[in-house]
């Protein structure tokens, strides 16, 4: 994982999501397990659950989310209008429990106990920890109390994390969360922020080679 000369995160994703579905699922490992396990903390209930996706991209996560709750009112933010636009048509019939917003989630007022779930899948991997444990706070506080928060993502064990500071540090300085960087945590260093965010019950597991799920109750 290099970080000479990245990409504006924007910029990345516009000129990729045409591709993104079929690129996640050849490179996602046991691609339909891994997003069967991220909702499988969701409830199965005809009551319309509040769910924020953060960088929700195509929505390749909302299958399963709409098997376990198919009421399910769904708010999805994402850098890329392109992809937003994908997601759009893809799910078009259930336009109504969908409310799409661009932008950035760092900049973003996510609002307070608003929430039954939180969810983050593919996407915080490109943060530093600063910036990370700022937005799992935002989490927290967007969260009703008791919910959940749900995170998939790449996961690497401590050596490797190490490793990947240290290149970060020594390549090109960049705003975090602005550029495409692959700076995913080990799963140690995201338990103990999500416990600095102020979570009371944090469980992290590996779904298999270096996918992993973490829940986060408030």
């Amino acid at each position: 994982m290099s970080h000479k000369n990245p990409e504006e995160m924007r910029s990345f994703f516009e000129a990729r999501y045409e591709g993104y579905d079929q690129h996640m699922e050849e490179n996602v490992h046991s691609f339909s397990s891994f997003y069967r396990e991220i909702a499988r903390p969701i409830p199965c209930t005809d009551q319309p659950l509040k769910i924020l996706d953060l960088g929700c991209g195509t929505g390749l996560e909302l299958k399963w989310l709409w098997q376990r709750a198919p009421r399910a009112l769904i708010t999805g933010i994402d850098i890329s209008p392109g992809m937003l636009q994908k997601l759009q048509s893809k799910y078009a019939p259930r336009k109504k429990q969908l409310t799409l917003l661009p932008g950035n989630y760092l900049e973003m007022d996510l609002g307070q106990e608003e929430y039954d779930f939180v969810l983050a899948v593919m996407t915080l991997h490109h943060l530093l920890p600063g910036p990370k444990l700022d937005l799992y706070r935002k989490i927290w506080a967007a969260l009703k109390p008791g919910a959940i928060y749900i995170e998939g993502d790449y996961y690497v064990d401590p050596a490797q994390e190490k490793k990947l500071q240290e290149q970060y540090l020594q390549g090109e300085q960049v705003e975090d969360g602005y550029y495409h960087l692959d700076i995913p945590l080990s799963l140690p260093s995201q338990q103990k922020l999500l416990q600095q965010a102020g979570f009371r019950q944090v469980e992290m597991e590996w779904l298999g080679e270096e996918n992993g799920r973490g829940l986060a109750r408030k």
